[in-house]
């Protein structure tokens, strides 16, 4: 039985990769002179900001020049952020199966605002979890026990869909199980241990179905 399912946002819901590298490597040049390859950062998407940063900074004032820069790059790139094809079907399907829905990401509260909220997509969910919310971050599994509590399902009846390693140890971590969004993930041998592979949204509505049937 499915209850519940959550999400994560970059890479899931929306094509943020373009927007969230090159912001980055715009920032690390302009604040620190590095130039670093886009793949070299790949282990930067789906954590906090500030922890994305950090290996590149001397100091917590380095963190926010380099956090300020980025975002302000963000802002400019932000026309090259899209909602993956086949997502508002996925939303809308899960919507009249009556499934409850959240997201859970490591963007916060302020991010979450500025850069997913001009999509329209909150009217499809019952809760929102960002870094703002949790002392813990992914791959703790606090974020996802945040957002199964406030939709008051168990875990055992709930799917976490994301592109990470650190969302599938975040959502198994809670007990939840796991689905990989196929489109917007990188290769990693730890996605063998993934409950599910989704080759494209609408394989959730189907394993739903199952499950429920």
């Amino acid at each position: 039985m499915i209850e519940a399912v959550l999400f994560d946002i970059d890479g899931t819901l929306l094509d943020t990769e373009k927007q969230v590298l090159a912001g980055l490597q715009h920032a690390l040049k302009e604040q620190k002179n590095l130039t670093v390859a886009s793949e070299d950062l790949f282990y930067t998407l789906g954590i906090p900001g500030e922890k994305a940063v950090a290996d590149f900074a001397d100091s917590p004032q380095e963190i926010a020049a380099i956090l300020t820069s980025w975002e302000e790059q963000m802002k400019i790139n932000f026309q090259s952020v899209k909602i993956f094809p086949g997502i508002i079907d996925l939303l809308r399907g899960l919507q009249k199966k009556d499934i409850k829905m959240g997201i859970v990401t490591s963007k916060t509260q302020s991010e979450f605002d500025d850069e997913v909220k001009p999509f329209g997509l909150n009217q499809y969910f019952q809760t929102i979890v960002t870094a703002s919310d949790t002392t813990k971050h992914k791959p703790n599994p606090e974020p996802v026990l945040k957002g199964l509590e406030n939709l008051q399902v168990n875990p055992k009846t709930a799917i976490y869909v994301g592109d990470a390693v650190y969302d599938l140890r975040s959502g198994q971590q809670a007990g939840a199980r796991f689905a990989l969004a196929t489109w917007g993930a990188k290769t990693h041998s730890e996605f063998a241990q993934a409950n599910y592979q989704l080759q494209n949204p609408h394989d959730l509505l189907d394993i739903v179905q199952q499950e429920n049937n």
